[in-house]
């Protein structure tokens, strides 16, 4: 590393985390913000990463890049798989997929009605009875973006955006919400820019972030998650000049995008009126804002970038207070994200590594009482997404190629991962201040040999807890599939 570099990457390195900083004077800000006016943060003040960030990624080990899975026979729609043994049904005729691993896609149970699943399908977006398997468009327009389901109501919440030349999170959108049983459809909200993601448990408030000023993570890209594989084609070169794998050129553009510092703001639009109004404005980069499953006034939110380099996961009240963090890195390179409320709401999942990409965990902590469980996972069973079955008991991952962060020699499966408590030999020693630990026992239920991880599989349990669904590539087209978590007979 020549002397330059290391002084751009010490700069980096000793950027405040401005978003601990200033949280307590941006919440109190955010409550006097313009209902409708979205403002942006101020610049922070002292230091600040370099911009471009410096491009320290190692160089690319692959040998060829990735290649669409090739499928020329007929595509399957009920089999077992013959390296599991499990159940697998595909969804979708002709193509689709579904929201974000921690979006709600499933419609509060109700008398004499269908229990349904709602999913994106090319023709818009439709419902799938949970009994039959039988597919419904429910909104016939392809412009229709699926963002999540209700809690209280069976209500499926949908955004157009506007055409535009402008990224998509820079162009206007138009919210809806839609009843599935009577079919009555209402507007919301028009949004000027910025996304929507959550609505709270009571159906009162929608939950969104909004950047100002912000580049696509991919140069040269209009709409970055309106590709094949949801996310951009990334692509950047290393230090050698050499053309990086998808993996680290993803890393590049995360780095780059975390050092520019755009102010962005975290909103809530009232569902009664339409009303806006800020609860929190900051440099740091935001994503994953998260409604409780069960507390319509608590939030969760992460500041995006590079793992090792963020204080990522952070919890507030709806009206801007009780800002805190949920981990605190206590090792060199420990990571930790993708996180995702527990079914009761009272805890927050996610996946931490000590350090990164050699000790793996599906951790959890209290919001009330602190109290952390660690579980381990093995190197193969890593996955970009897992989640947990409704009643607590069995978790999931949806696996991971070579390149990403635990360089798996064999993890491309959708894996069943049950808890298995460690207790000591002296058990009266446990203190309940400390970090209790489980092991993640795992049973393979999908072969993934075939799936492009460009497109991540996300993975949700049904209600019932007896079926995971999840989106592949592994035959060709972008397909909803469910495996069932009992073995076939």
């Amino acid at each position: 590393m020549t002397t330059s570099r290391r002084s751009a990457l010490k700069a980096l390195l000793a950027a405040p985390a401005l978003g601990a900083a200033t949280g307590a004077a941006t919440s109190a800000s955010a409550q006097t913000a313009g209902a409708q006016q979205l403002q942006p943060a101020l610049p922070p003040a002292g230091q600040v990463p370099a911009w471009p960030a410096p491009n320290t990624a190692p160089p690319s080990t692959q040998e060829t890049p990735h290649q669409p899975p090739q499928w020329s026979s007929p595509v399957p729609t009920d089999w077992i798989d013959q390296k599991t043994g499990h159940r697998i049904r595909r969804l979708t005729p002709d193509g689709g997929g579904k929201p974000y691993f921690y979006k709600n896609m499933f419609l509060p149970a109700k008398a004499g009605a269908p229990d349904l699943m709602v999913i994106s399908t090319p023709q818009g977006i439709s419902t799938v009875d949970l009994k039959t398997w039988a597919l419904s468009v429910l909104v016939p327009d392809r412009n229709a973006d699926l963002m999540f389901t209700g809690r209280k109501g069976r209500n499926v919440y949908y955004s157009v955006t506007e055409p535009g030349e402008a990224q998509l999170m820079d162009r206007a959108k138009t919210i809806y919400v839609i009843d599935v049983d009577t079919k009555r459809t209402r507007r919301i909200a028009r949004i000027p820019n910025g996304a929507v993601n959550s609505v709270n448990a009571d159906e009162t408030l929608l939950l969104g972030f909004v950047a100002h000023g912000s580049e696509p993570l991919q140069p040269g890209v209009g709409d970055p998650r309106n590709r094949r594989f949801d996310q951009a084609e990334y692509a950047a070169t290393g230090p050698d000049g050499k053309p990086l794998n998808f993996a680290r050129a993803k890393g590049v553009r995360m780095l780059q995008r975390w050092a520019a510092r755009y102010p962005m703001a975290i909103f809530v639009i009232d569902m009664a009126t339409g009303e806006r109004r800020v609860i929190h404005s900051t440099n740091e980069w935001i994503g994953h804002t998260q409604f409780s499953p069960t507390d319509p006034d608590r939030i969760i939110f992460c500041h995006e970038g590079p793992w090792h380099r963020v204080d990522r996961m952070w919890t507030m009240k709806v009206d801007g207070s009780d800002l805190r963090k949920t981990h605190t890195r206590t090792m060199n390179f420990e990571i930790f994200g993708h996180e995702w409320f527990s079914p009761d709401g009272k805890q927050v999942l996610y996946d931490l590594q000590t350090p990164r990409g050699q000790v793996f965990w599906v951790a959890s902590v209290d919001l009330e009482t602190g109290k952390r469980v660690y579980r381990r996972v093995e190197q193969n069973d890593w996955s970009v997404h897992y989640n947990v079955s409704p009643d607590g008991r069995m978790f999931a991952g949806d696996g991971g190629d070579g390149d990403m962060v635990a360089h798996a020699p064999d993890g491309k499966w959708i894996v069943l991962l049950r808890p298995e408590p460690i207790v000591d030999e002296d058990p009266s020693s446990d203190k309940e201040d400390q970090i209790s630990v489980e092991y993640l026992r795992s049973e393979r239920l999908v072969d993934l040999s075939n799936h492009d991880y460009r497109l991540e599989p996300n993975l949700t349990f049904t209600p019932d807890g007896r079926w995971i669904v999840f989106v592949s590539n592994m035959h060709g087209k972008n397909h909803v599939y469910a495996v069932e978590v009992a073995r076939a007979a």
